[in-house]
């Protein structure tokens, strides 16, 4: 977790420089609005990697570890099958079109987004109940 952590404060610390620098040059808030948002979504990462995943362990943070050590390693749960996260997508592009076009598609891109996020979330959940079972099934299978 420290190389993830590293790698995204160093890219959000570069994000805010050259916010900075761009406003200086330039003067023109869009341009600066999204290198800030760059620097406060990586900020955002790292800041979560840092309290709810301080205790992992991931196969960059030991230097002397093999690649072919970790073959096979959980890194999660994946939801292959799932048409949220491609709605989710959908919904956020008509978000940003309605920024630009119309008020109606800015609130049901809005609304669509709490709709695939809800939904996306319940399935994780309901899969990360099933996955967490079978990972205690399979430990009492190992202990027999």
């Amino acid at each position: 977790m420290k190389v993830f952590i590293a790698l995204f404060l160093s890219s959000g610390a570069f994000g805010l420089a050259i916010a900075v620098i761009y406003w200086f040059a330039s003067r023109e808030y869009a341009g600066t609005l999204l290198l800030g948002f760059m620097f406060f979504g990586l900020s955002f990462a790292a800041g979560y990697a840092m309290l709810a995943e301080r205790n992992a362990e991931i196969q960059g943070d030991d230097p002397e570890r093999q690649h072919k050590e970790a073959a096979g390693e959980d890194v999660g749960i994946v939801t292959k099958e799932s048409a949220w996260p491609t709605a989710l997508a959908f919904s956020i592009l008509m978000f940003f079109i309605g920024l630009v076009w119309s008020d109606f598609l800015l609130f049901a891109g809005l609304a669509a987004m709490l709709l695939c996020l809800w939904r996306l979330g319940a399935e994780s959940a309901r899969i990360g109940h099933g996955h967490e079972k079978l990972l205690t099934e399979e430990g009492s299978h190992k202990a027999e």
